[in-house]
């Protein structure tokens, strides 16, 4: 997974697939989706996934209006498509969109 920063944010979206994971390692969400959203990784090599931290994110976290964590944004050439999927809980849930995503 690549850690986004500001400065390299709209770089790393620019790929034909990504999925920006919003995260912060002291919320228990988070924690416990990680292991899911490894496991989707490694299956869809294709997908570019992204990591915002939430703490040093500030700047984009006020951009992209995310409120609640974890947040699931999906992209395609730069793009944002779909709908996001705020505090995703199960494997199932997110590999449906990345499915929707393949296809949009």
């Amino acid at each position: 997974m690549k850690l986004a920063t500001k400065q390299n944010f709209a770089e790393l979206i620019k790929s034909q697939l990504c999925i920006v994971e919003m995260s912060a390692p002291w919320c228990p969400d988070c924690r416990k989706i990680e292991p899911i959203m490894q496991t989707l990784e490694s299956k869809y090599p294709q997908v570019d996934f992204i990591l915002l931290d939430f703490d040093a994110s500030q700047d984009l976290k006020q951009e992209l209006a995310i409120r609640r964590i974890p947040t699931l944004i999906f992209y395609k050439n730069g793009q944002e498509v779909l709908e996001r999927l705020v505090e995703p809980d199960s494997l199932h849930t997110i590999e449906q969109m990345i499915q929707a995503l393949l296809q949009a």
